[in-house]
Formats: structure tokens, sequence, C-alpha cells
């Protein structure tokens, strides 16, 4: 199965199926799931500046103080079915990946940092945050990125950092 989506909407009838069931379809699948009642309140906003606290996340922004580069943020897992595509597409694209050269790209596996994951808010995959130097998170990208698109992020981002 391939969505060009990153998000959908499964509507089911509670009395009639499981929703313990379908989440773990789902995942199944390699896509993120969760349940949420037609009633439920909006989650708060993600955090705008990055936590402290996180051997990963402090070495990022130590680094980028110093270099004076953005960070990218690269929240993704082993059965995530839109990373592994993004990852064999769009970072492995020669333009993209001299993007990334310019700036603290850091990896994190939500199945090994799910704290840190959790504590982002992070609630589907991929999820990419983009990053000043100084901790601001300027940009949330959710989902699959193809290179048009991703490259334009990165390029605006780039340009966002004084003095480069």
């Amino acid at each position: 199965m391939l969505l060009d989506r990153d998000q959908f909407l499964v509507t089911y009838d509670p009395a009639k199926a499981d929703a313990a069931l379908l989440i773990a379809t789902i995942k199944e699948a390699g896509y993120t799931a969760q349940v949420v009642s037609s009633g439920a309140k909006k989650s708060a906003s993600p955090l705008d500046t990055l936590p402290q606290g996180s051997p990963l996340l402090d070495d990022a922004l130590a680094r980028a103080k110093i270099e004076n580069k953005p960070i990218v943020l690269d929240f993704s897992a082993e059965w995530c079915a839109p990373c592994k595509r993004m990852e064999k597409t769009t970072f492995a694209d020669p333009g993209v990946a001299a993007l990334l050269e310019r700036c603290v790209l850091v990896r994190i596996d939500t199945d090994q940092h799910a704290g840190l994951s959790r504590q982002l808010g992070v609630i589907g995959l991929p999820d990419i945050r983009l990053v000043m130097p100084d901790g601001r998170i300027i940009r949330q990208l959710r989902g699959f990125q193809n290179v048009e698109t991703f490259t334009v992020e990165l390029e605006q981002l780039i340009r966002k950092v004084p003095g480069r």
C-alpha cells in the first residue's frame, strides 16, 4: 500500500469495530495511528523551542551555535513506510544532501527516544522540525516530503539564519 498523503481519516462504528484492532492493522501497514473521538479537544500546540536536558538535542544546539547552522530534526521509525520512502528518494537526492550539509541533521528514532518524541508532541511520522541555531522551532513538516517541497523548506530555513 502506498499513500501520497501523510494523514488520513478512518471513520468507524465502535459498536462494529474494535479500535485496538484497527490501530494494530494500520501500524502493521507501516503508518502511525491514533483514535480521536469527535468530541475530543485539540491537544496543546507543540513546543516552540527545543527543551533542554536531552544529550541528543543539547549536543545539536551546541554544534548549531558554534557552526551558525540551523537544525533539522528528523523523527522516524524503522517500521514507518513513508519514512523509508523519504529515505530512498528525498534524503538520497544530491541537492537535498547538499542542503542538509549546511544544517545540523539529527535523526531521531521514535522507538528508541519515545520520551523525547512525546515531549516534542510527535504524533505521526515522518515528523521534521526546522530549528534555528538558538533553539526556536520555526516549522514542523508532517508526513512524506518530496524532493521539491523539502528543498524549498531547507532553502528558506538556511536563508533565515543571520550571517548565512
